[in-house]
């Protein structure tokens, strides 16, 4: 369902699901729900009980497959980008962990510039796939679901043949950094799935999102 549904309707279904929701209906609380997938990132800001702001971006885990020897499987267009842009050059991610490093320290500054209303984009193309945030001055909490946050919260600590250990690593300091409060989700990598169930209710329409206009499709990966 999340793979067809739309980066909208995806990015509101993980706020539900995440649990994000809910919680801010307790106290004057703007929580920041940030679903991070394999080929994209979906930012929702949450307040009173509503979605009132979304984006999405292309920064994912599995942009840059590798296989157990570090060869390539497979690469996304953005993770060319982020490639050439980082400097660590894709033939030498599973020879040098380092220019893996540079990858995902790339794809973290990228992602937080787009957590905090900016337009990123990576070797002169833009990488929103949703108009960028207009609520993100007033964020009190943020927290994170989808794949990665498995490695995030400490739930998941082994290797997919991805960038998802290092991502989740530099996500973490850039949090610290921030200075927001970081939250454990009700749910982590199923929050889209929950969060259908939520959304889908036959005797209510729970959200509009008709103001947000995506922008092209670059990438539907998600994890």
């Amino acid at each position: 369902m999340a793979v067809s549904a739309g980066d909208s309707l995806e990015t509101t279904m993980a706020a539900y699901g995440s649990g994000a929701v809910n919680r801010s209906k307790v106290g004057p609380t703007t929580i920041m729900n940030v679903d991070i997938g394999g080929g994209t990132s979906k930012i929702a800001v949450v307040s009173g009980g509503k979605v009132v702001d979304i984006t999405a971006i292309d920064v994912g885990a599995r942009l840059v497959c590798l296989d157990r020897e570090g060869r390539i499987l497979r690469v996304e267009e953005a993770g060319r980008r982020f490639a050439r842009n980082s400097g660590s050059g894709l033939n030498r991610l599973g020879a040098r962990p380092d220019a893996a490093r540079a990858l995902a320290t790339c794809m973290a500054d990228r992602l937080f510039e787009a957590m905090q209303g900016g337009s990123p984009a990576v070797d002169g193309s833009g990488l929103l796939r949703l108009d960028p945030l207009r609520e993100a001055g007033a964020i009190d909490v943020v927290s994170f679901s989808g794949g990665v946050s498995e490695y995030i919260y400490g739930r998941e600590s082994g290797s997919f043949g991805d960038l998802g250990p290092l991502l989740a690593a530099e996500i973490r300091n850039r949090v610290t950094d921030w200075g927001k409060s970081l939250e454990r989700p009700l749910q982590g990598i199923r929050a889209t799935v929950i969060g259908a169930s939520q959304i889908y209710d036959p005797g209510q329409r729970q959200h509009d999102l008709s103001s947000h206009r995506s922008r092209p499709c670059r990438s539907a990966m998600s994890r």
